[in-house]
């Protein structure tokens, strides 16, 4: 492909270090770099075109795509996925003995339209019989970007209702989390970014006290590490280049074996014994759970999609490959 420059934006995980060190490249792209930890301000970049390819909210992907308005194609490459039972936390005061106790209560999260919520209300009503159509849905924000659409609107199938955090100020996250300190909220959904000032405060505890056991006993009922974020590119640029999505792809997957055997041979600064921990998890993942292509992640996006649906996230029903572009959907490791 003639010589190309391309905006690219992400966080800075092992798995894409190399990629944004320079050490991989494609012959004939020349990368312009945004390495960031404001995840929400990287979504709301590529939905205004800032960025040609990013990490994007699988949630958000799937919103617009279904409604035939996202700008953006995705690419079967997922650099974030995590396990969310760790990130519930409930008032001690609110006698919140266990997850089925949720049901009926006020529950709140950061935005409707987010992976991690999406993810955190299947889970509890799916694995934990919590009702959604009983329970009171809180959130501070709709999207992650509300100021760039602010007609968008969200239809709960499943019988939800979606109640606004009512409380001052303009950051989603701090509005969250005061709400469930407030008392305005009896649990509270969140991301990694707010888990140092949960865990810090005294009236409130996680709804797992053992989560890590929970989510590998999750994992292996279902398979599944929740996919976060998905690899977006502008579909203004996969039209001028139909080669690069299948290229960008090929780029992330060499970047993740290399970062997989970089964090086996390089020691840590933060654990002394990191091959062990490694280890252990292997116990419990008899694959690679991060492996990229739609294939080898359908039974994931299928349950996620699921829920998209019930939570009037997606305005109708689509299949995992129309998430994709059409390159890149028999594309494997």
């Amino acid at each position: 492909m003639a010589s190309t420059k391309i905006r690219l934006a992400s966080r800075a995980y092992d798995g894409v270090l190399p990629i944004l060190r320079g050490q991989l490249k494609i012959p004939g792209v020349e990368f312009e770099f945004t390495e960031t930890d404001d995840v929400p301000g990287m979504f709301a970049g590529m939905f205004k075109g800032q960025f040609d390819v990013s990490e994007m909210s699988l949630a958000e992907l799937i919103y617009y795509t279904s409604r035939g308005k996202a700008d953006f194609v995705a690419i079967p490459v997922f650099p974030s996925r995590m396990f969310r039972h760790g990130f519930i936390f409930c008032r001690k005061d609110a006698r919140i003995r266990s997850p089925a106790d949720l049901s009926g209560r006020r529950i709140g999260f950061l935005r409707w339209v987010q992976t991690a919520a999406i993810w955190m209300r299947g889970m509890l009503v799916d694995e934990y019989g919590v009702s959604a159509k009983n329970s009171e849905w809180y959130v501070a924000a709709i999207h992650h970007w509300d100021d760039a659409d602010p007609g968008a609107t969200v239809e709960p199938r499943d019988g939800s209702v979606i109640r606004m955090i009512q409380n001052s100020g303009t950051d989603s996250s701090k509005r969250a989390c005061r709400a469930l300190f407030d008392g305005q909220v009896d649990a509270l959904g969140i991301t990694e970014s707010q888990l140092a000032t949960l865990l810090a405060d005294q009236s409130v505890k996680r709804l797992f006290a053992n989560p890590r056991e929970v989510e590998a006993s999750y994992y292996r009922k279902t398979k599944i590490l929740p996919i976060m974020h998905v690899l977006a590119l502008q579909r203004r640029l996969a039209d001028k280049h139909p080669e690069l999505p299948a290229k960008l792809f090929r780029l992330f997957v060499d970047s993740k074996r290399w970062g997989q055997r970089w964090r086996r041979a390089i020691p840590s600064l933060v654990e002394a014994w990191p091959n062990h921990y490694l280890d252990e998890e292997q116990k419990v993942f008899d694959s690679d759970p991060w492996a990229y292509g739609l294939e080898a992640n359908r039974h994931v996006l299928d349950r996620f999609l699921g829920y998209c649906h019930a939570q009037g996230i997606s305005a109708k029903t689509i299949a995992p490959e129309e998430l994709f572009h059409p390159t890149t959907l028999s594309l494997a490791e």
